[in-house]
Parts: structure tokens; C-alpha cells; sequence
């Protein structure tokens, strides 16, 4: 529960970041920026502010995707086998 809530957490604020990033007043300063190797300076920001949301989004779904798993891990009594590989203890009686 406190993972899901963590999660929540960080997608709220990758949402407010990108509502600050594309928004009036970080917007504003590049819209009468000059050209930067003859592209316009406005469309570089939005598209480095876009690839910037996308990573952080990409790390957030990553390290989401870890936790069940590890978690599951913890959860079972599993015992090392050869070489480190964790095998899971026999049931049988």
C-alpha cells in the first residue's frame, strides 16, 4: 500500500512538472529567444522539457515494475542454490 501510494506520488509530480514546463511562465522566456543552430529556441525547449517527462516517467514505470518482484521475493522462503540462483523449498513431506 505504502509502494502504490509512492508511485501516486511521483506521477503527481512528474504531472505538475510538466504543467509548469508547458505553461506561461517557463514558456514565455523561450518564446522570443532567438534561433540555436537556426531552430527556433521555443521548439527546442518544448521538445527537451517532452524528452525530460518522458525519462522521468520511463524510470518512475521501471521502478515499478522492480517492486512486485522483489517484494514476491521477500514474501516466499526461498534458499540459494548453485550459483546464487534462489530455489524454493521443498514442500513435499
Amino acid at each position: 500500500m505504502l509502494h502504490r501510494n509512492l508511485i501516486g506520488q511521483r506521477l503527481l509530480a512528474l504531472f505538475l512538472l510538466g504543467w509548469l514546463l508547458f505553461n506561461f511562465p517557463l514558456l514565455a522566456l523561450f518564446a522570443g529567444a532567438s534561433d540555436w543552430l537556426g531552430v527556433p529556441a521555443v521548439w527546442l525547449y518544448l521538445f527537451a522539457a517532452w524528452l525530460l517527462l518522458i525519462v522521468l516517467m520511463a524510470c518512475v514505470a521501471e521502478r515499478t515494475q522492480e517492486r512486485p518482484s522483489r517484494q514476491a521475493w521477500a514474501g516466499e522462503d526461498f534458499q540459494s542454490g548453485a550459483g546464487g540462483v534462489p530455489v524454493a523449498p521443498d514442500t513435499r513431506e
